[in-house]
């Protein structure tokens, strides 16, 4: 697909979100939100479920600034029709063109793109009655590695806009609910990137100003009607930047106390999207969550023998789909075993003969540990699981480079 084609198309679907906005955050936990203990009675008594009060809590921390940054950033997941749309645009894309078609979109930024008022919808983010598509364009950057690009674009605006704010609440949203989507330098560089909009902003909130006893300084910059505005943005800004602080202390924290590492969660997030982006069979992302879950509530060594099942199988299937399709691509015969998938696989250029090498190995040791032992240990369980999670995304990002699908 063409860029000239792509900006078209994701021009129409941030249109729709400008009118009806899809974006959503849901719990996704059975477990009642340690935040909503002192109203559960209640809510029991009423008929409802965690869920139901995850979603108040969730209305009323909306509401303040800052935001509190949820220590487990699993609790809540992301969901939108209208990213997913943009998505399947983008996978069209050259992959040497996607950075272009970004820079396009990222123009509805540096010239913000209006707002429109939009009394009907109840989602947030929104601001005296309008919504902005904005918002989905700050999520679709941070999802797909453009974060430092939508920051950059920050820095262009002249005047303080509610599209900005808007997109700014959302991103404060992103950082409470998700904030392992973030690195521990992008979490440290998001506040002195977002201080020339802020700048900006800050100077729409005085008409003029100087000491109590003292003459009165004008504002050059001041414009009549945009003070409510540019107040709510610095406000924004400065809670985003203790967001940022407090989410590299969870970063700190789970190192120092060897909790799951969050970047290899994030990695699996990508793990996860590659599956889904490239078609491979659903079963796949199921088979990865079965073993997280065999993982995390492991209680003796059969579990994560269980474990270790679903990852060798996943890892075994990755490969074998992913043969299968360039096979079927290039009309030659499928391989049926792993050990002809991956030698298939260096033979059509997708591995060096050293990666060959090297699934060949972990293959055979998640085999080992697997298969042919009664129980197996956590190391081994932790282990396994975080190779094949950063191997996944390795192989995963070059076949979509290279255009397979499944």
């Amino acid at each position: 697909m063409s860029i000239d084609e792509a900006f078209e198309k994701a021009s129409r679907i941030l249109e729709e979100e400008q009118v009806a906005p899809t974006l959503l955050y849901s719990y996704d936990s059975s477990a009642w939100p340690s935040n909503k203990r002192y109203e559960e009675a209640q809510l029991r008594a009423q008929g409802y479920g965690p869920s139901i009060a995850a979603q108040i809590g969730l209305l009323q921390e909306q509401k303040q600034r800052p935001r509190q940054v949820y220590e487990d950033p699993k609790l809540y997941a992301f969901v939108s029709t209208n990213f997913n749309l943009l998505v399947k645009v983008f996978s069209q894309v050259a992959d040497g063109d996607r950075g272009s078609l970004i820079s396009q979109l990222l123009n509805f930024v540096r010239t913000p793109l209006p707002s429109i008022e939009n009394k009907h919808s109840a989602r947030f983010p929104s601001y005296e009655g309008h919504t902005s598509a904005l918002a989905l364009l700050a999520e679709f950057c941070i999802r797909t590695g453009y974060l430092n690009e939508l920051l950059e674009a920050t820095q262009h605006p002249k005047m303080p806009s509610r599209s900005l704010l808007i997109m700014l609440m959302e991103l404060e949203q992103t950082i409470a609910l998700n904030f392992n989507l973030f690195s521990d330098s992008q979490l440290t560089t998001m506040p002195s990137s977002l201080s020339t909009l802020r700048e900006i902003a800050e100077r729409q909130t005085y008409c003029a100003r100087g000491p109590v006893d003292g003459p009165m300084t004008n504002n050059p910059h001041y414009r009549f009607g945009f003070q409510d505005l540019g107040n709510e943005i610095v406000k924004a800004i400065d809670g985003i930047a203790e967001e940022c602080r407090k989410a590299r202390y969870w970063y700190l924290k789970g190192a120092l106390q060897e909790l799951p590492n969050l970047e290899v969660e994030n990695d699996k997030l990508q793990v996860e999207t590659f599956l889904k982006k490239l078609g491979f069979d659903d079963l796949m992302v199921k088979s990865l969550n079965k073993a997280e879950d065999e993982y995390r509530n492991a209680t003796t060594g059969f579990d994560l023998k269980d474990c270790l099942d679903h990852v060798r199988s996943f890892f075994e299937q990755l490969h074998l789909q992913a043969a299968n399709a360039i096979a079927d691509s290039v009309g030659k015969t499928r391989p049926v075993k792993y050990g002809e998938a991956i030698a298939f696989l260096r033979k059509e250029g997708i591995f060096t003969e050293k990666q060959e090498q090297l699934a060949a190995a972990l293959f055979g040791f998640s085999s080992d540990e697997a298969v042919h032992k009664l129980i197996a240990a956590r190391e081994f369980a932790r282990l396994m699981r975080n190779i094949v999670i950063e191997y996944g995304v390795m192989f995963l990002a070059s076949l979509d480079k290279r255009g397979v699908r499944i």
